[in-house]
């Protein structure tokens, strides 16, 4: 079976590309890349084959922002950050949504001419609009039993409200920001962070001067409180500067409030700050960077995505999962029907991404999506498939059933950052869905058949069937079963849908002529699917998972604000980098001090960590080639494992973060280089934690290390 096919993006001349820390947009199509050239200087052009493009999409400094030049986006990301719902505060996200919502189905009637923008036809059908939403929303919010199936309230029971639809004039003002970001979300975000009164100055020229004066009188190595320097400033105003003025005719000072002097205190840059009140050298102590030496990094039209519980038992035993769990709940799910919640291409047919768990959550939804733009490579090979799993790339449209996953605010916040339409088929026509519904049936005739176990489709079919006592397979079993049958057997088998032609040729046949919509970079994926978590800013930068994350554009934060606690997003499938939101709105991606660990899960880390610990407790230190060992031994000992793992859902909570954390400890410090005399460490790190199938050990040599210590790379 051939190898050799190279994806081919699908670029417009809106778009932009970072390649190597530099900016590029489309010039010229040629038969096998393009001519991008330079967005700062236009006259600079250079040549990318789609073999360039596709590996330079795969580094960590690789970014693609889709119809950045646009005017249409210019208009409706001003005054946010990249256009992204995500970066929005929570309390604004919803009322965006909403708002969008409200526009859409507005404009929906406006199209189809039953409704004009006149105040008369708007008073007839913003409310008609607005109970359809709301009609959607209880679907979305109501109680659902373990079936998934509304449960009806009860007298008594609280039920949300209907928004009240804006007045004539405000929709139409609506309308019109809508339509001028071209139809995206972020267009209709309040404007109240833009108020205020940012050029008047109440106070003035001499109030300001004194005011200033005693500002800098806080900057003493006699260290006042700002409370002390308010009570002098405002003495010496009272008492001696607004007499002098009176004698003299003129008109007396107002005094600043002790907010105004506090924020005019607070406008000097922290460092400076700090030095003028505890030295210069205790200011460097405080803000030194802790750094690691020089920081180094389509068709898919409409994608149906649906959940389905699988006709099968299976053990759960095997993936640790029950180990949280009361007895009593173990006993209960000793054996489960897990859920599959897959992604199907309309046009190939082809599964762009499935994850499987025991319940059919968001989180299950959202892995399943971000499947669908990520590279699956090591799924495939993890699971001993034949054929390579090169199916990935930005979605232009999700259709998804009305299932509460699918309709939470978290999911379609994900659809509405990737740049993707969103459709909802109205409930009870699984015939709109027809593609995802039939791969379904085909998985559960053809992958499942050789096994014991099966539930089928019906209490009829199953008959006296016992599928609990005759439970074949466990959960990782069952996870390289689909896998195999997805990659191998479906995509390869002649498809009735596409006139006999397979999945995966078809894929290539259509990729070839249109091209694909490059997936988002690592960092744009970080921010939709990432974990969030608050953390506090150190000399070191943040801290997750016992690894610290720093740079100097971080540093200077922490120079003009001090040590804050800042909101941290993590992507648990790569450790190489965190997004850290800075207090002006802005994300800023900061890499991890140590390196290597990029495409690292966080799973190998905490094997890797937990026998370090184990080995070295005595010592705060190590260096980053005993780390580098650890972290491969992991990695090649629990590859498989660990990519098993990852087709199940383990996609964890900010809560299951915290407690990670907690548990891991402060883990160890890495020093500038090894210590005179240390010596290099050999050997399997990980012997005595993953069985290797040798019982072997390996002594420590005492060979002193080089000097110069050597970059590595994990790779598969």
């Amino acid at each position: 079976m051939s190898t050799d096919f190279t994806p081919r993006f699908s670029l417009s001349h809106q778009d932009r590309l970072v390649i190597n820390n530099i900016a590029y947009k489309r010039r010229n199509r040629l038969a096998n890349g393009y001519v991008l050239e330079r967005v700062e200087d236009p006259d600079v052009a250079e040549t990318f084959t789609d073999r360039d493009l596709l590996l330079a999409s795969t580094k960590s400094d690789f970014r693609f922002e889709r119809n950045a030049f646009a005017g249409s986006k210019a208009s409706a990301t001003s005054g946010s950050v990249d256009g992204l719902i995500n970066w929005l505060p929570e309390g604004q996200q919803e009322e965006v949504l909403w708002r969008t919502r409200f526009c859409g189905g507005m404009e929906k009637q406006i199209q189809a001419g039953n409704a004009t923008l006149s105040d008369a036809s708007y008073k007839r059908w913003g409310p008609i609009v607005a109970q359809q939403d709301y009609a959607d929303e209880l679907r979305r919010t109501a109680k659902r039993n373990a079936d998934g199936e509304i449960v009806r309230p009860k007298a008594g029971d609280r039920e949300p409200g209907c928004r009240k639809p804006p007045s004539a004039r405000t929709y139409r003002k609506w309308r019109k920001w809508f339509l001028e970001g071209g139809e995206r979300a972020i267009a209709l975000r309040k404007r109240h962070f833009r108020s205020g009164n940012r050029v008047t100055e109440r106070l003035g020229l001499a109030e300001r001067q004194i005011m200033h004066r005693f500002a800098l009188a806080f900057m003493s190595e006699s260290r006042p409180t700002k409370r002390d320097v308010y009570r002098l400033m405002k003495a010496h105003i009272v008492d001696e500067e607004n007499p002098r003025r009176l004698a003299a005719g003129e008109k007396p000072l107002r005094v600043p409030s002790y907010e105004r002097l506090v924020a005019e205190i607070n406008s000097f840059p922290e460092f400076d700050t700090h030095a003028c009140r505890f030295g210069l050298d205790a200011a460097k102590r405080r803000f030194a960077m802790v750094r690691n030496g020089v920081d180094v990094e389509r068709p898919l039209q409409r994608v149906e995505i649906d959940e389905w519980r699988i006709n099968l038992q299976a053990l759960c035993a095997d993936l640790g999962i029950l180990d949280k769990l009361s007895d009593k709940l173990k006993s209960e799910i000793a054996t489960a029907r897990p859920w599959l919640c897959a992604a199907l291409d309309s046009a190939t047919s082809v599964c762009v991404g499935f994850k499987i768990a025991l319940t059919p959550t968001s989180d299950l939804a959202m892995d399943a999506l971000e499947m669908v733009v990520t590279p699956k490579a090591p799924y495939a090979l993890a699971a001993g498939a034949l054929s390579r799993d090169d199916y990935y790339g930005s979605p232009e449209r999700i259709v998804t059933d009305q299932g509460a996953a699918f309709l939470s605010l978290r999911f379609r916040r994900a659809i509405i950052d990737l740049e993707a339409d969103a459709e909802a088929p109205p409930a009870g026509l699984p015939s709109l869905r027809g593609r995802i519904e039939r791969f379904f049936r085909t998985a559960g005739m053809q992958a499942l058949c050789p096994f014991t176990g099966r539930t089928f489709e019906s209490i009829a079919a199953k008959g006296d069937y016992d599928p609990v006592a005759r439970v074949s397979l466990t959960l990782p079993e069952l996870c390289d079963v689909i896998t195999r049958w997805v990659l191998d057997i479906y995509h390869n088998t002649p498809h009735g849908g596409l006139k006999g032609e397979t999945p995966a040729n078809c894929w290539k046949r259509l990729v070839k002529a249109y091209g694909i919509i490059p997936s988002p970079d690592r960092h744009r994926r970080r921010a939709v699917f990432g974990v969030k978590a608050d953390r506090s800013l150190t000399p070191k930068g943040v801290r997750m998972l016992s690894l610290h994350y720093n740079n100097r554009e971080l540093q200077e934060f922490r120079r003009r604000n001090g040590d804050v606690t800042l909101e941290v997003r993590l992507n648990h499938m790569d450790l190489g980098h965190v997004s850290v939101r800075l207090d002006d709105g802005g994300w800023l991606s900061v890499p991890n001090i140590r390196p290597g660990f990029d495409d690292v899960p966080m799973t190998v880390w905490l094997a890797a960590e937990a026998d370090l610990k184990r080995r070295f407790k005595a010592q705060a230190v190590l260096a980053d080639e005993i780390v580098a060992k650890a972290v491969k031994d992991a990695w090649e000992l629990g590859k498989a494992s660990a990519a098993r793992v990852s087709i199940f859902s383990t996609r964890p909570s900010t809560e299951e973060l915290d407690y990670t954390e907690n548990e891991l400890g402060f883990g160890f410090d890495r020093p500038a280089q090894l210590p005179q005399g240390a010596t290099s460490l050999t050997g399997n790190l990980l012997e005595g934690l993953i069985p290797t199938g040798t019982g072997d050990s390996t002594s420590p040599s005492t060979t002193a290390p080089k000097s110069k210590r050597r970059s590595f790379k994990i790779t598969d």
